[in-house]
């Protein structure tokens, strides 16, 4: 079924969900909607190759191509839009005449607002903003939505939260938060990798082999923010538990405060935030 009742709490058929651009972000998305075996699921991009690939490989063509945006649209009552910011206007000027009360979209383009969203559709449909981070890709990623748009409705709010949470949390956060919430999360696995890349010359330099020394690396970052997730713990709790008095660790962890790294981190986290209102014009 293309489309939706738009009335809460009323039962309705599961929308499917069509993905105009299946790079990177599109791309992991859609991986991750895959997930939800019910789902019908539309892709569309330059390439038909890349959509072909978004399909499990015990699962060929889970992923349905479209040949043209507008055949998307057509198909789909969830309309992800996975294209850049530039081309924004452009795709919904093209797609409008096939929009209806019924469909919902869903941008991924970074600096653009929901209001600038909305009068490109003219009104037609609810608009959505989603901010996925890299580790989508994994199933463990981070996304920021906007539910701003007062004319979604709670069935559709719903639906969404319960299609996104399947590939890692989920926070439902104003317009003006989605700066913030890149500079963190979006911009937050570069942070995170150049920390790991520290790490990993240092075992490399101690013997190990390159690969044993990403693989550790990668293993011990992954596995504490597990524990912090899955326990609740507070991350300066969960260092003193690692942290013996006259202990290797705290030798360590004293040294990189006196080169101020917990600062230069912050540091590096407000001045992405700086840049993107820059870019945004903000």
């Amino acid at each position: 079924m293309s489309a939706f009742s738009r009335e809460a709490g009323k039962s309705v058929s599961l929308p499917a969900v069509g993905c105009i651009g299946c790079g990177n972000m599109g791309g992991a998305v859609m991986r991750g909607l895959c997930a939800h075996e019910s789902l019908r699921l539309v892709g569309h991009d330059h390439t038909r190759a890349k959509v072909d690939a978004l399909s499990p490989a015990e699962a060929p063509g889970r992923v349905a191509w479209a040949e043209t945006p507008e055949d998307l649209v057509r198909q789909a009552g969830i309309v992800i839009l996975a294209v850049k910011p530039h081309q924004m206007e452009e795709m919904l000027a093209s797609i409008r005449p096939c929009l209806n009360a019924d469909k919902l979209v869903v941008s991924l383009a970074a600096a653009v607002s929901v209001k600038e969203l909305q009068r490109n559709v003219e009104g037609v449909c609810p608009v959505v903003r989603l901010m996925p981070n890299l580790p989508a890709r994994a199933g463990k990623g981070a996304f920021a939505l906007c539910l701003d748009d007062e004319s979604l409705c709670e069935t559709q709010k719903e639906l969404l939260l319960e299609l996104f949470r399947v590939m890692g949390l989920v926070l439902v956060l104003p317009d003006g938060k989605f700066s913030a919430f890149s500079s963190v999360a979006g911009c937050g696995p570069a942070f995170a990798c150049l920390f790991m890349e520290g790490m990993e010359n240092a075992a490399v330099a101690m013997g190990f082999k390159a690969e044993q020394a990403r693989r550790l690396v990668a293993a011990t970052v992954e596995g504490t923010a597990s524990l912090a997730l899955r326990d609740n713990i507070p991350f300066d709790e969960l260092r003193r538990q690692v942290c013996s008095p006259g202990g290797t660790t705290i030798y360590g962890i004293n040294h990189m405060e006196r080169m101020a790294v917990r600062g230069h981190v912050t540091d590096g986290v407000l001045e992405s935030m700086r840049r993107d209102r820059e870019l945004s014009g903000k």
